[in-house]
């Protein structure tokens, strides 16, 4: 009995160490140790205790004395401490692969992306391109820093347990990427892009809050959306009050899998009239008339479209690609009971325009509750939004589970 009074105690603290760092985090102001003790309700002993704990291992540090707003009075604010604590981030994509290593406040210490890749096939090659990249790195600022491991992002079907069942467009299956020792290596979770984006959206998830982000989209910490990632494929993610939904498997959300056609052409999951047929960028190329759209990139993708607005048949292939969005997206609005969407990488070159187009066909086929309160938005991080999630990942894991990092190697 004693050792489980034991074990109840640790558990109590690690919990409560989460929650202040979470306070920290999820605060748009400074916030004092007294501003902590009125969010939390834990008492103003006990934060006292586990901020001096958490000062003596360089995660926080006091700020400079500032008249909060909360009190009125001089206080010294909390704040992280740069570069001290690091999420590493990396993904893997059509478009080539590459890493961030970033700390609380959202600072790069690192970062590489190569795009000029052209043979992506082979599962063990990219693992070791991308060891060559990272381990030296990795290597020099774990001489004084902190790199707490991070997230994959893969554009496929991956389980919790770490199985890529497909990811087509990079041409791999059945890989099991927990055994991959380069995923071992650097304390790497594999997740899909899509989720890895969406938790790169999430307001203080892993990262500070600043004011200038925030206020650019109509995201609140805790909040609830759906996230589609558009590129070659089509991907989505489900954020319920700030978290992923996984499923039962892991592999919920894949809204490009959602059929709006069912006669329409066979996609390579099995099923007829996916959305990505439609709304995916090679799709879109394809029905607009272009030659060979596996040889565009995006940007060329998009600039052919532009240059091309003229014939009728780039028009009907967007047209036909927002139907099919539209749909896919009510669909699961339907299901899932949110109406909050936020669209991410390929379609935001079209803009506020086509943006505006989408929405009024998803208004046209929602109930009256739901349309009260659509919002549809493009994201606020999307440049490689996945690479930024995976590293948030990571820093995550250090409120999740404090034991493993902060006590059980003291």
């Amino acid at each position: 009995m004693p050792r489980q009074k034991a074990l109840n105690q640790e558990n109590l603290r690690a919990h409560n160490i989460g929650v202040v760092l979470a306070a920290i985090l999820r605060s748009s102001q400074p916030v004092s140790r007294a501003d902590i003790s009125r969010m939390t309700g834990m008492t103003k002993a006990a934060i006292s205790i586990i901020v001096a704990d958490l000062i003596d291992r360089e995660i926080i540090r006091e700020g400079s004395p500032l008249q909060l707003a909360s009190t009125g009075k001089p206080s010294n604010p909390l704040e992280f401490v740069d570069g001290k604590w690091l999420g590493l981030g990396v993904q893997i994509h059509t478009d080539g692969y590459g890493f961030i290593i970033q700390d609380f406040n959202g600072h790069v210490v690192a970062n590489q992306w190569i795009s000029d890749d052209n043979d992506l096939s082979n599962p063990r090659r990219v693992f070791d391109k991308l060891d060559e990249l990272i381990s030296p790195i990795v290597h020099k600022i774990s001489k004084k820093n902190h790199v707490i491991g991070g997230g994959l992002a893969i554009p496929g079907m991956v389980t919790r347990d770490g199985l890529l069942v497909n990811a087509p467009n990079l041409g791999w299956s059945n890989v099991n990427l927990v055994e991959e020792p380069f995923v071992q290596k650097f304390s790497l979770t594999p997740l899909n892009e899509a989720n890895l984006a969406a938790i790169a959206q999430i307001p203080g998830y892993a990262r500070v809050i600043h004011d200038d982000i925030s206020s650019e989209n109509q995201l609140t910490a805790g909040a609830s959306f759906i996230y589609i990632s558009t590129d070659v494929g089509i991907g989505g993610a489900y954020i319920d009050t700030g978290n992923i939904v996984y499923g039962d498997y892991g592999t919920a959300g894949e809204i490009g899998h959602v059929s709006v056609e069912m006669n329409g052409p066979l996609c390579r999951c099995g099923r007829r009239g996916c959305m990505e047929l439609y709304a995916g960028r090679h799709a879109v190329l394809t029905n607009a008339g272009a030659p060979d759209a596996r040889k565009f990139s995006a940007s060329d993708s998009y600039q052919y479209i532009t240059e091309n607005l003229s014939s009728p048949k780039t028009r009907e292939a967007l047209k036909q690609a927002t139907r099919a969005m539209a749909s896919a997206i009510v669909s699961t609005i339907n299901i899932v009971d949110i109406t909050h969407v936020i669209i991410g990488g390929f379609w935001t070159h079209f803009g506020q325009a086509w943006l505006d187009e989408l929405r009024q066909e998803i208004s046209s086929q929602l109930n009256s509750v739901h349309k009260q309160s659509i919002i549809i938005e493009f994201p606020t991080i999307d440049d490689h939004a996945a690479v930024h999630g995976a590293a948030e990942f990571g820093l995550r894991h250090l409120i999740d589970d404090v034991d493993k990092f902060l006590y059980e190697s003291a």
